[in-house]
């Protein structure tokens, strides 16, 4: 029985297509250097997406350097975007620093992103030691800010991770300080301080005088009180190792923004920038008190 004309189109539809992007990107999961080589003569697009990840993307994740290097010679972009971010995400971690160096010496951006997180920040948190030093070294941010404000030096001291710690203070981290304000807070506005501290911490803390301890400590007499001197509360290092008690500017470089002027801290919240809403809460948490104590 003859098939008629106007049903070989649909029948082709059904027919599987070879196609050279597939070929390349399950040679580049494979590490397969003659593969990708045939794919790409045969036509493939070098920087083609599976819907997910190039086939450079790819090839880094899965540690294939040879692939890698192959794949840049013939024209990757080695800062194409792909679900994961850019290759140079995939190339952070311990047992991939030539990965790393590679894209970073073919002009990777160091201080590519996946959704509002740096690579640096993710060396951090793999304490890979030495993907730090090489992203800092060709020009990554040790500033730079993640989506929720966490800095690469807030992460370090949080893990406890000194010798990195002390690796980026020594290459240009910046520790915020804010102005004083003592001499403001006579003429701060209490009430308006109250609605700052209700919206923003109450969450958190407690404030009364028999009041116990939420995920943060109570808060009730906490001007002029030692710092990290609450029963029961687990410090971090970062206040465990700022002695005396919390005066007034001590309350406001905290208040400014917690993981910059106090990297390391558990209370990873964005603060209170601006200097009035800052000063008024301060104001109102001196009144937190059987006896608060004199203004400057």
């Amino acid at each position: 029985m003859r098939v008629s004309l106007l049903l070989i189109p649909l029948l082709l539809l059904h027919i599987p297509i070879v196609s050279q992007a597939a070929a390349i990107h399950d040679a580049a999961m494979e590490g397969d250097v003659a593969a990708i080589t045939a794919a790409l003569d045969a036509g493939a697009d070098v920087d083609e997406s599976d819907g997910s990840a190039t086939p450079l993307y790819l090839a880094v994740f899965m540690g294939h350097i040879e692939a890698a290097k192959l794949l840049i010679e013939r024209g990757a972009d080695v800062n194409a975007q792909t679900t994961g971010g850019p290759a140079l995400m995939a190339a952070v971690g311990t047992g991939k620093i030539d990965l790393l160096n590679l894209l970073l010496e073919r002009d990777a951006d160091p201080n590519s992103d996946r959704d509002g997180e740096f690579a640096l920040h993710v060396a951090v948190t793999l304490d890979c030691f030495d993907c730090v030093k090489a992203l800092v070294e060709a020009g990554a941010d040790v500033n730079a800010k993640a989506m929720h404000g966490k800095t690469p030096l807030h992460l370090a001291k949080n893990r406890g991770q000194r010798e990195i710690a002390d690796y980026l203070l020594a290459h240009g981290v910046v520790l915020p300080t804010p102005a004083p304000i003592s001499m403001k807070l006579a003429s701060a506005d209490v009430e308006k301080g109250r609605t700052e501290y209700t919206r923003r911490c109450t969450t958190c803390h407690e404030a009364e005088p028999q009041g116990g301890n939420k995920i943060g400590p109570n808060l009730w007499s906490v001007v002029g009180r030692d710092k990290a001197s609450m029963a029961d509360m687990r410090y971090s290092e970062a206040l465990l190792g700022w002695e005396g008690v919390w005066t007034y500017e001590d309350l406001n470089r905290f208040l400014f923004e917690p993981m910059l002027t106090t990297p390391g801290v558990k209370m990873e919240t964005p603060g209170v920038p601006d200097e009035t809403e800052r000063v008024n809460m301060i104001a109102y948490l001196r009144t937190l008190s059987d006896k608060p104590i004199p203004l400057p």
